[in-house]
């Protein structure tokens, strides 16, 4: 794939829309760079998919930020031709720029030809509306216009969480405000533009940053990326799915680990006896439970990644880097090992949760998975409110990836608990599709509509 298009969407460009900046990828997938551009403004919207004001818009914005130099070019009678070449000095900041480790290169070209995507979109709207025209009220038939369809803004949000995503799909060391700066969105419009991508489905789940925690240091959003959708699957490696849910409340889900941590009565006095209540005592760190789970989560995938068989040999290791996550940097004092031990100890429990689910079952759709070679992503518990006082967590969804390139099913197994010990009916699913959207967001591979 072009380095220059990978280089030119990473860059941070000031002043200019987000449509100038998908225009812009676009162009570098032209050969911007080595040669430069002829072209004119239709020509060029006719191209990428938007319309001729879109792209007159998005290359005057371009230029008048720096980013572009043009210049006519006569050849011939009618109105000239416009060339296009960089800027110097934003030509040198995308020079400086390494993309070579760039997972997603050819899901990211996928995802920018939108061009193609208008084209079949078009074509079945069209069908459609034949086939509705004698009976469908005109109001219908003008709202389906705009069913499916993913903008030019969205594409490049999407370019850019996809550029720092790693082979999961997740997203984690991307603040908002370069996040903005990279896509030309204000904050305001990033929080929208996030919210619709999870009620498209494009993102699974979103856990935003936090600052001000006793405990950790400040840290950024984490994205998890649907790479099951069709938008951003195209032909690449997928990650299994392995889901355990039930539908009743039992005592081991009407609350979770951390749950526990900030308000069972009887993990106060664990927290005494462990030397690190005055971590978990304060008011303001009880209302940043999410950053609590999303940690342990972490942690939790690094045992069941490594160590799937016996997570005590990866106390020692994983204690070291729980420290450096801490607001104390990693200092070794008595303080910070006692807090990382203790974070350690939730951490393997959330791990021997996610295990012990799948150890339960004897079904044949799973009996040839080797669990051990296998590398893990949690996504985020669906946590259901039902009222103040009453919390349930019926469903924990996992990504699971082979590693050293270990071919194994792309595939959705549900591990559904009823009553009793060992009661276990697992189902399996080839085909995402065949989900309805009710059911992933309840398994916690989609967040529901409205949620936060």
């Amino acid at each position: 794939m072009n380095d220059m298009l990978l280089a030119v969407l990473r860059s941070e460009t000031n002043g200019i829309s987000p449509e100038a900046k998908y225009l812009l990828i676009r162009l570098a997938e032209l050969g911007l760079v080595a040669r430069g551009i002829s072209a004119g403004v239709k020509e060029l919207a006719a191209r990428f998919g938007i319309s001729d004001t879109q792209a007159g818009a998005a290359l005057n914005s371009l230029v008048a930020a720096g980013v572009l130099v043009r210049r006519d070019v006569v050849s011939g009678q009618g109105r000239p031709k416009r060339h296009y070449e960089f800027g110097a000095s934003y030509a040198a900041q995308v020079a400086r720029h390494d993309v070579t480790e760039v997972v997603h290169e050819k899901v990211i070209r996928h995802l920018l030809q939108h061009e193609l995507k208008v084209a079949d979109q078009r074509s079945a709207i069209a069908t459609q509306q034949d086939e509705q025209r004698a009976t469908a009220p005109l109001a219908q038939v003008r709202a389906s216009r705009g069913q499916g369809r993913v903008s030019v803004v969205n594409r490049v949000l999407l370019a850019a969480l996809l550029i720092r995503a790693d082979r999961f799909g997740v997203v984690r060391d991307l603040g908002s405000a370069e996040l903005a700066r990279i896509t030309g969105l204000s904050q305001v419009r990033l929080k929208n533009r996030v919210r619709t991508l999870l009620d498209c489905g494009l993102i699974r789940a979103y856990v935003p940053g936090a600052t001000g925690s006793v405990i950790f240091k400040k840290t950024k959003s984490i994205y998890y990326l649907n790479l099951h959708h069709s938008e951003l699957s195209c032909g690449q490696s997928l990650p299994m799915l392995l889901v355990s849910s039930t539908r009743m409340v039992t005592s081991s889900n009407d609350c979770d680990v951390v749950d526990e941590m900030l308000h069972a009565e009887g993990e106060a006095t664990d927290q005494r006896e462990a030397g690190v209540r005055k971590f978990f005592e304060d008011k303001h760190e009880q209302r940043l439970g999410s950053l609590l789970r999303g940690r342990l989560d972490c942690y939790a995938e690094y045992l069941l990644s490594r160590y799937w068989d016996d997570f005590n040999k990866g106390e020692s290791e994983l204690v070291e880097l729980i420290k450096q996550d801490l607001r104390s940097g990693g200092a070794d004092t008595e303080a910070t090992q006692s807090l990382a031990r203790y974070l350690f100890q939730k951490a393997e429990r959330v791990a021997k949760g996610i295990r012990n689910d799948w150890f339960q079952s004897s079904s044949p759709f799973i009996s040839s998975i080797d669990f051990k070679s296998m590398d893990y992503v949690l996504l985020p518990a669906r946590r259901v409110v039902v009222n103040p006082k009453f919390i349930f967590y019926p469903s924990r969804a996992v990504l699971a990836l082979p590693r050293d390139g270990v071919i194994s099913p792309q595939r959705l197994y549900v591990a559904e608990f009823g009553r009793g010990f060992g009661n276990v009916n697992v189902r399996e699913f080839t085909d995402l599709n065949g989900v309805s959207r009710e059911d992933q967001a309840f398994y916690g591979l989609l967040t529901p509509r409205g949620d936060d």
